[in-house]
């Protein structure tokens, strides 16, 4: 069985206005908030998207990956062995973006309630874009009450969406320990997510892994996708958003954070929206963040570790096969160098990895990328919507060489 083709559209990025910056980064009072406890029940497997414990399409889902040449014939076919029910001594735990409709997404800053989100389109997104992760170990993936896009406009009141947020991370922590207490049993921990997925894990990797040694030490590495704006005193690596968890900045780096966003290479990269969840006061004043951004000496950084300020040909752009059917009996494709990329830095606040469709003399592939250009917010967000097909072959490979490496 094939999936259909979802896309993850981060529809909160509609609402969302650069805003100003605060009149200062250090002065953010005694702004706090209740975290509320989760009242989701996640010993009830309709609470998860897939579950090893639930019966899903995954655990028989073909995870091989076609590899299409330019005169569109399968070149290879890359072997993915699909562990998502068996104990390999490894655990992915994946947190799916923003999937919601437009009303949803729009109409008001509000939490929106399991039974009325889209089930079937939130386990597609996440076959297309973390499923292929399952080749690592059991594949846990709850459901949680999304915070609708408007929550996330810069001139939504701050004490407003911390609490309509923090509900939202009170599932991701709840579902998270529920794993942790019940199934880990010692296990490593692979974290992975995209867009308002990766701002949950971020939360968590503070809350829960930050101070707690025993939890590091499992972190083979939290893969967020789709999130910018990740800070800490210019020139290093750890010290903002957490404390003592770093960026990676070597592919074999275990316990740390890789973190990406995409644009294409012509673009010119926004300035800082102010209206996630990093720069809350209330956030920070209740520990879910370090510290508050100094705009004048923090900078912003990615994961530079596999692809580096030179340009060079990207490595196997994946795909689901569904609208294009290239892959025969596989669900996924792949497409060997059709594009360039490089990490690119424009200044202390602009840093993403930067992408140019480069195809071969007499290419026939498709540019999977084109239609993210008409997205209403390509301007400010570039390729967001396709983050993990650009990056998720360089993720596994770097899991292959931290897994070799992590004791």
């Amino acid at each position: 069985m094939r999936p259909i083709h979802i896309l993850s559209i981060f529809l909160i990025l509609l609402s969302c206005g650069k805003g100003n910056s605060p009149n200062s980064t250090n002065d953010i009072g005694e702004k706090t908030i209740e975290i509320p406890t989760s009242t989701v029940d996640y010993n009830a497997m309709e609470n998860w998207s897939f579950h090893p414990n639930k019966t899903t399409i995954l655990p028989s889902y073909n995870l091989d990956i076609a590899a299409i040449n330019k005169n569109l014939q399968i070149e290879e076919v890359i072997p993915i062995t699909n562990n998502s029910s068996k104990n390999t001594g490894i655990d992915v735990f994946w947190v799916h973006p923003t999937l919601l409709n437009a009303v949803q997404n729009l109409t008001q800053p509000e939490n929106i309630a399991i039974e009325a989100q889209d089930k079937i389109r939130i386990g597609l997104t996440t076959l297309a874009q973390g499923g292929l992760l399952s080749k690592y170990g059991r594949f846990f993936a709850p459901h949680y009450r999304q915070s609708s896009g408007r929550t996330y406009g810069s001139d939504i009141d701050k004490e407003l969406q911390a609490k309509i947020i923090a509900t939202s991370y009170s599932d991701i922590k709840a579902s998270f320990l529920h794993y942790l207490n019940n199934f880990n049993n010692g296990n490593k921990i692979i974290l992975a997510a995209h867009s308002q997925g990766s701002f949950m894990l971020a939360m968590l990797l503070r809350d829960e892994f930050d101070n707690t040694p025993n939890l590091t030490n499992k972190l083979v590495v939290a893969a967020l996708g789709g999130i910018g704006y990740l800070y800490a005193k210019q020139g290093t690596y750890k010290g903002g958003w957490w404390q003592n968890i770093p960026l990676c900045t070597t592919t074999n780096q275990c316990g740390c954070i890789s973190n990406w966003t995409t644009f294409n290479e012509s673009q010119s990269l926004p300035s800082i929206h102010y209206g996630l969840p990093q720069f809350n006061p209330y956030f920070v004043n209740n520990g879910l963040v370090y510290r508050a951004f100094n705009e004048n000496e923090d900078w912003f950084f990615q994961d530079y570790s596999y692809y580096s300020a030179t340009s060079t040909p990207l490595k196997n752009y994946i795909a689901p096969d569904a609208n294009y059917n290239l892959g025969g009996n596989s669900n996924f494709i792949a497409f060997d160098s059709l594009y360039a990329v490089r990490h690119r830095r424009d200044s202390q606040h602009k840093v993403t990895m930067s992408l140019l469709y480069n195809p071969l003399p007499n290419d026939q592939r498709p540019n999977d990328l084109a239609d993210a250009q008409n997205h209403p917010n390509y301007s400010n967000w570039g390729y967001h919507t396709k983050d993990y097909h650009i990056y998720l072959w360089a993720l596994m490979a770097q899991i292959d060489e931290k897994l070799a490496n992590c004791n």
